[in-house]
C-alpha cells in the first residue's frame, strides 16, 4: 500500500491516480488523519504539499517522518529537507544549473536582469503581475501586493527566463521522480510566457510528435536528475523550459496534478499520456510496499493494527 499524504485542500491532485489504479493499493490522508494514527498502517508514505504547512506543521510532519522511517515504513520526502522555493532557485543558480536568479521582495536587493515577475512563495497559482522592467515598476508592484494583503515576506522577484519553441508559443517541460524512477511528462503549450495550464491543441502536429518521443525516451533524465537530488524530493514533478538549449528549472511541485486525458486533437498527445500512464504506474510500484499476508496483521510500532 502507498498513502500519499496531502493538506486538506488539495487531495484532489492525486484521485485520477488512485481511480485509475490497477493491482496497486493507494490511499490519500490528510497531515491530521496521519497524526493522529496511533497504529499506522503497513505502507509507504509520501509527504507532499509541504510547501504549503506552516513551518509548524513543516516540523511535526518531519518528526513523524522519522517515527514512521525509523520504525521501518518507507517514507519519501523528508519534510526538514526540502527546500523552499526561493531557497530551491537560488541553490539551482550558485550550482549553475540555472541561469536566472531570485530574491526576497523584503531584501530590497535591486534584480541583476530585467524583466522580472512577482510571485507569492508557498503557493501555485499565477504570479502576481506581469513582467516588471524597473526597479521603480517593481517597488510599486510590491507596495500594491502588500496593501492588499500578501505578506511581505512571501513575495518572491523572479528574473525572466523562457524561450518560444515556436514564434508565438511556449512550451514547459517536466519530468517526474517517484523513487529512483525518472520519467517524462506530458508538454504544456500556450501562447504567451507563462505556461500554466495550456490551451488544447494550440500546438502543431510536429510539436505533440515531438511531445511524444519525449515522453518515450525521457531525454532529460540526466539533466534532471542532480536537480531532484539537490531538493532533496523523491516524489514529485520538475517543471522547466528550454532556453538556448539549456534547461531552465522553474519549481519541483511535490503535489502534481495527476490526470490521463483520453481525448484531444492529436494521436500523439493520446499515446503520450498512455506511455506516461504507464511509467506513473510502474514507478509507483517500485515503492510500494505489500500488505502482510499472514492471518495477523500488525502496524508499524508491532501491533496489532485496528481492525
Amino acid at each position: 500500500m502507498i498513502i500519499f499524504v496531502v493538506t486538506p485542500e488539495h487531495p484532489y491532485t492525486l484521485k485520477a491516480a488512485v481511480k485509475q489504479s490497477s493491482g496497486l493499493k493507494l490511499r490519500i490522508a490528510t497531515y491530521d488523519q496521519l497524526f493522529g494514527m496511533a497504529r499506522p498502517p503497513r505502507a509507504t508514505y509520501v509527504f507532499t504539499d509541504l510547501d504549503r504547512l506552516p513551518m509548524w506543521r513543516v516540523r511535526r510532519a518531519a518528526t513523524v517522518y522519522r517515527q514512521l522511517r525509523d520504525s521501518g515504513a518507507r517514507v519519501l520526502n523528508d519534510p526538514a529537507r526540502l527546500p523552499s522555493r526561493y531557497g530551491l532557485l537560488r541553490k539551482l543558480y550558485r550550482h549553475g544549473i540555472n541561469e536566472f536568479d531570485a530574491y526576497r521582495a523584503e531584501e530590497g536587493i535591486v534584480p541583476a536582469r530585467w524583466p522580472v515577475f512577482l510571485r507569492a512563495e508557498g503557493e501555485h497559482e499565477a504570479p502576481l503581475t506581469d513582467l516588471l522592467h524597473g526597479w521603480d515598476e517593481t517597488l510599486h508592484a510590491i507596495e500594491s501586493a502588500v496593501a492588499a494583503g500578501a505578506p511581505v515576506t512571501s513575495l518572491l522577484l523572479v528574473e525572466y527566463a523562457a524561450e518560444p519553441v515556436r514564434p508565438g508559443l511556449f512550451r514547459k517541460l517536466s519530468v517526474f521522480r517517484i523513487g529512483d524512477a525518472y520519467f517524462g511528462a506530458n508538454c504544456v503549450h500556450e501562447d504567451n510566457w507563462l505556461v500554466k495550464h495550456g490551451t488544447k491543441g494550440i500546438a502543431p502536429p510536429e510539436l505533440y510528435e515531438d511531445e511524444l518521443r519525449i515522453v518515450r525516451d525521457n531525454p532529460f533524465k540526466v539533466t534532471l536528475k542532480p536537480v531532484f537530488e539537490l531538493a532533496a524530493i523523491e516524489y514529485g514533478r520538475a517543471d522547466f523550459g528550454l532556453v538556448g538549449g539549456k534547461a531552465q528549472i522553474y519549481e519541483i511541485n511535490s503535489n502534481p496534478h495527476i490526470a490521463f486525458p483520453t481525448e484531444h486533437p492529436s494521436r500523439y498527445r493520446i499515446e503520450s499520456v498512455r506511455v506516461f500512464k504507464q511509467n506513473f504506474y510502474e514507478a509507483l510500484a517500485t515503492i510500494d510496499t505489500p500488505a502482510y499476508t499472514r492471518r495477523r496483521k500488525f502496524g508499524l510500532f508491532g501491533r496489532r493494527a485496528a481492525p
